[in-house]
This record gives C-alpha cells, structure tokens and sequence, in this order.
C-alpha cells in the first residue's frame, strides 16, 4: 500500500497525517537538488524532468522561489562545467537551506 493509502486509514489523523506526505516529498525534493552539482559534468541535467519537478517543488515553497528557479534554469545552460557545478552548489544551498529552517 502507498503512503497516501496508510495515512488515509489513520482515524481522526488531523492536519499532521495530511502534511507528511508533503514533507516526504519536499524532502525527497531537496535530496535530488543537493545530488545535482555532482551530477552536472556528466549529464545534461536539462533533460532530467524529475529534477526539474523537484526545483519546481522547492520553488513554490520558498519565498524568493521563482528568482531561484529562474536562475537554475539559466545556470544549466552554462557551457562551462566547474562553473556550472559551483553555481549550481551555490544554488542548491539557496533553495534548500530555508526549507531546512
């Protein structure tokens, strides 16, 4: 059985078993952005959708979200790898140290 099946039988579970599977997943979120630097020599992580859906995970719950996310995306457009792997570290700091908070 799913997550969302196992809490759905949780009598009177109130707010708390509606918010785990949304931490599960920002948690999950973060995971994949923080992997992400050390990804970018080899891969072109443009192509990898569920990161982009991570990112866009993060973003709606961060309050400078949408600059953050901006900034991803041209980030992985950068030609040089050391660079893009430094600001993507530096982004990935960003996104994730306030949802940590």
């Amino acid at each position: 059985m799913d997550r969302k099946g196992q809490l759905g039988n949780v009598a009177f579970g109130g707010a708390w078993s509606e918010q785990i599977p949304r931490r599960e997943m920002l948690a999950a979120s973060v995971e994949l952005i923080n992997g992400a630097p050390g990804r970018t020599e080899e891969e072109d992580l443009r192509e990898d959708a569920e990161l982009a859906a991570a990112v866009d995970c993060v973003s709606l719950n961060h309050p400078k979200g949408y600059e953050l996310k901006r900034s991803w995306e041209q980030v992985l457009r950068l030609e040089n790898a050391g660079l893009r792997h430094q600001e993507l570290e530096r982004l990935a700091r960003s996104l994730t140290a306030w949802i940590r908070s």
